[in-house]
């Protein structure tokens, strides 16, 4: 009976043996699967960090573009109220001129009356020259 005992101890640490064997090849598997996937988590690792230094570089671009554009605002703004200036004076400018030009308008009329009442006068002269002459007998 001993001796079948040690045949069923031999028989299970047999099994055993098998079982600790088939135990080791899945840890020497699942091993060599995480050294894959730690190698592939550095791998992204190394690109997360490259994608960090590149939106850190995106950001300093961003930020002396949004620099560039306040400056620009600001010029914009400056040339806006000069614009704004020299329309007002510009305005000014044809209100006195209209003013003017009516003005001279007004002279003008004037001068062309007394154009007109000189011409007449001129040729009621000369009707009073040509009477006189013609009664001096001078013609």
């Amino acid at each position: 009976m001993e001796k079948e005992v040690e045949k069923l101890i031999l028989e299970e640490l047999r099994e055993i043996k098998t079982i600790l064997h088939d135990h080791t090849n899945k840890h020497e598997d699942h091993t060599k699967k995480l050294d894959e996937h730690t190698k592939k988590l550095d791998e992204h690792t190394k690109k997360l960090d490259e994608h960090t230094k590149k939106l850190d570089d995106h950001s300093q671009i961003l930020h002396l573009h949004s620099e560039t554009l306040k400056e620009h605002g600001r010029m914009l703004s400056a040339l806006r109220i000069g614009q704004e200036e020299l329309k007002a004076e510009l305005d000014g400018m044809k209100i006195l001129n209209a003013k003017e030009f009516g003005e001279i308008k007004e002279q003008l009329k004037n001068t062309e009356a007394s154009m007109e009442v000189l011409k007449d006068e001129t040729f009621m002269n000369k009707k009073d020259i040509y009477r006189i002459k013609t009664t001096m007998g001078m013609k």
